[in-house]
């Protein structure tokens, strides 16, 4: 019994050892900033081996709360990471720039309202706003990830991507989906695509609740790609025609706005753009 207790205390302090570690390598790349830190400057930064670190990177980077910045080879915060503190701490940045927006596009449709960005091949739920409708089609949280083109607003990031972005991306789903995991199709997804390009407006039904559609906008940056989105979800009958109309118009016109609010911030007004507004304490 006395070996149990002390095998199970010797896991127990292994599993708190291997956190700790995690997270003094989070701590190091934040302290790095936005040019984010090299593999040796995070071994010596922490204090531990490069085995160590890299076996670590490896299951942040799994997560999607550290990414490689590929032109420096660099570790950076991933926008997961940044999502699970925002959505423990006020509105900083982005989000507060944002929600004046989402205010308006709740009171107008009365559904709920996301606004998300993205994430290598997913898309982040950064903030979002409950309608007052009756039934309240809730499905995604803030913080919470979802693959490229699985909902309105995901697949909006998707259809506004650069063109080789897309086939690459493309072909990442679908690997992914041969692996098992509930994806969209990938097969559904070029046409989707193409119809929301021409539209300028994405319509999908949710993948985890029957009867609930959505529709999504992109906010483009200067270069007319998609550096976040608005989507919003209700049952499908309250977004049938006309009403869909109303609504799709409503989201051109706030995500407009706020891509001109931007620009106004930062010229360039562009992914790194967002990724510096939402970190904590900038405006």
């Amino acid at each position: 019994m006395q070996g149990t207790e002390t095998n199970m205390a010797q896991e127990s302090s292994g599993a708190i050892r291997s956190v700790e570690r995690a997270a003094a390598v989070v701590q190091a790349i934040a302290h790095a900033g936005k040019s984010g830190s090299r593999l040796t400057d995070l071994a010596v930064a922490t204090g531990l081996s490069k085995t160590t670190v890299h076996r670590l990177l490896g299951t942040l980077t799994s997560l999607g709360w550290v990414e490689v910045d590929e032109s420096s080879s660099a570790y950076v915060l991933g926008l997961p990471l940044v999502g699970i503190g925002m959505a423990a701490s006020d509105r900083h940045g982005f989000t507060s720039l944002a929600a004046p927006h989402l205010n308006r596009l709740a009171e107008l449709t009365g559904d709920t309202v996301y606004l998300t960005v993205r994430a290598g091949s997913h898309a982040v739920c950064v903030d979002r706003l409950v309608g007052t409708y009756p039934i309240r089609a809730t499905t995604t949280h803030i913080g919470e990830r979802r693959m490229l083109g699985s909902c309105a607003g995901s697949l909006a990031l998707l259809a506004w991507a650069e063109e080789d972005e897309v086939d690459r991306l493309l072909t990442s789903i679908h690997a992914t989906q041969l692996s098992g995991t509930a994806l969209p199709d990938p097969g559904a997804l070029p046409a989707l695509i193409q119809r929301a390009r021409t539209t300028g407006f994405t319509q999908a039904p949710t993948t985890l609740v029957p009867g609930v559609d959505g529709i999504g906008v992109p906010i483009v940056g200067v270069s007319g790609k998609a550096i976040a989105a608005f989507s919003i979800e209700a049952v499908s009958a309250r977004l049938s025609e006309p009403r869909r109309s109303h609504v799709v118009e409503w989201m051109k016109r706030e995500a407009a706005v706020f891509a001109q609010r931007l620009q106004q911030i930062d010229g360039a007004a562009n992914e790194g753009t967002v990724r510096r507004l939402l970190q904590p304490g900038t405006a």
